[in-house]
């Protein structure tokens, strides 16, 4: 069936249309119509069209020029072109400007079920294959790819992952920067009914405004400024698969009833469109924030919250499953070395793998991937010691010398201090400033002030 695929049928014969229409909308398909070049233009800058049946001999603009002007203005758009004079030029030129198809009228209706399903079968395919590339650029960027651990607090999340994994209802992941939500998020589709289809991430915490929806939604050319072409939406990208919503607790208010929307009824609009767009995407969301203070604070809600959180699934902080980090170490230099061709995976002495359990790692996995990633480097030999160790661990800028019962190798001015633990925590969540100011308190400003070189000012 037509799986709510959109068709537009042009054509300057009404009844032609109407034949057409209605073996289209039987067969399931979305359709509308228009008569000339001039209207078809404007459906498709109005509403999202997949497929473009189109006559060649109509008045004013013919076929030839408005397959030229879509492909101009929605490239994405599948075409077939319909003649009733079937010269091989005027195919040539239709497939020239990248139709899909041609039909010679009169044609079998048959024939024209088969080319509208193999037209609307490669636009799924390309967004399928866009996806996918998304996903393949995403998994080469990963360290953590594998749920790894076998303490009792990461067994226990891991039997709520695999019991959540199949319902196909919205969850919501919580937990510490750099615990290892988006391995969860991507677990909960490695292990669902739609391991096959696409998973796609969005970090709600790098956008702002209109271009978050964008990226959510899609939008139309000209729909703000920038907006050259229409574009798709990763709730399009996504619906036969998942979407995750990395950071949900830095979505935009203007964004939060538009995704209420989307949860509830599967119904969104492109940005500058008017018709409604249908998403069977599943939603994973994560967030380090405490959304219900959010909430509280009237920043975030509450509608969303409970929609968003049919299933919770909350990951412990490193601190809080250290059994796992002789494991985790291991993953990780294997993983390291594998990505840059190196030799055999060295060991850690057991002082040294003794002073990576005891640390209380602020930035969980991430930041231990971090150390192990500098190990590598500047470990010599099969054995890395525990003075390596600690040096990593005790890099001026990131973390205090523990050579004092406080963890501190000299006084300092409390500023210094302050700017060197400001430092460490902005590195430990990778540059993240938004995580870093929710984590310590803190207006961002304040830790772009910390960040800044400081300039010694000439004596009076």
């Amino acid at each position: 069936m037509g799986n709510n695929r959109h068709v537009l049928v042009v054509d300057d014969e009404e009844l032609y249309r109407e034949l057409l229409s209605g073996r289209l909308t039987r067969q399931g398909y979305r359709v509308s119509e228009a008569a000339d070049g001039v209207g078809a233009l404007q459906h498709i800058e109005r509403t999202g069209i997949d497929l473009a049946l189109i006559d060649i001999k109509m008045p004013g603009m013919d076929g030839i020029e408005l397959l030229g002007r879509i492909k101009q203005l929605a490239p994405q758009i599948e075409v077939v072109v319909l003649t009733g004079h079937g010269s091989v030029d005027t195919a040539i030129a239709a497939m020239k400007l990248g139709a899909f198809d041609y039909l010679t009228k009169p044609y079998k209706l048959t024939e024209l079920d088969l080319i509208v399903e193999r037209a609307l079968d490669r636009r799924t395919l390309a967004l399928r294959c866009e996806a996918l590339s998304a996903e393949v650029k995403r998994l080469r960027q990963s360290d953590d790819a594998e749920m790894v651990g076998r303490s009792a607090a990461w067994q226990q999340m891991l039997e709520r992952v695999h019991r959540a994994a199949p319902l196909d209802l919205p969850v919501l992941v919580t937990g510490e920067s750099g615990a290892g939500k988006e391995v969860v998020a991507a677990a909960l589709h490695r292990w669902s009914k739609r391991a096959g289809e696409a998973y796609v991430p969005l970090n709600c915490g790098l956008l702002e405004g209109e271009l978050v929806e964008s990226e959510l939604f899609g939008h139309k050319r000209g729909a703000f400024t920038g907006a050259t072409g229409d574009r798709e939406g990763l709730f399009e990208v996504a619906s036969a698969g998942t979407l995750f919503l990395d950071e949900i607790g830095e979505l935009p208010a203007s964004c939060q009833a538009k995704l209420l929307r989307v949860l509830d009824s599967g119904e969104f609009r492109q940005l500058g469109a008017s018709a409604l767009r249908h998403t069977e995407a599943r939603v994973i969301a994560a967030t380090h924030r405490d959304l219900e203070a959010l909430v509280e604070q009237g920043r975030f809600r509450h509608d969303l919250l409970y929609r968003l959180n049919v299933v919770h699934i909350q990951v412990p902080p490193l601190r809080e499953r250290r059994e796992d980090i002789p494991l985790l170490v291991e993953h990780l230099m294997r993983r390291a070395l594998r990505r840059n061709a190196s030799g055999p995976v060295p060991r850690l002495s057991p002082c040294a793998m003794a002073r990576l359990i005891d640390y209380p790692w602020p930035g969980n996995v991430r930041e231990l991937r971090n150390v192990i990633e500098r190990l590598l480097v500047f470990g010599d030999g099969e054995v890395i010691d525990a003075a390596i160790t600690n040096s990593i661990l005790s890099t001026p800028g990131e973390a205090p010398a523990a050579t004092s019962p406080a963890g501190f190798s000299r006084i300092a001015p409390l500023a210094e201090v302050e700017q060197a633990y400001i430092r460490w925590v902005v590195d430990a969540l990778e540059g993240n400033v938004s995580a870093a100011a929710a984590r310590l308190g803190v207006a961002r400003s304040t830790i772009y002030r910390n960040l800044k070189p400081k300039v010694d000012r000439p004596a009076h």
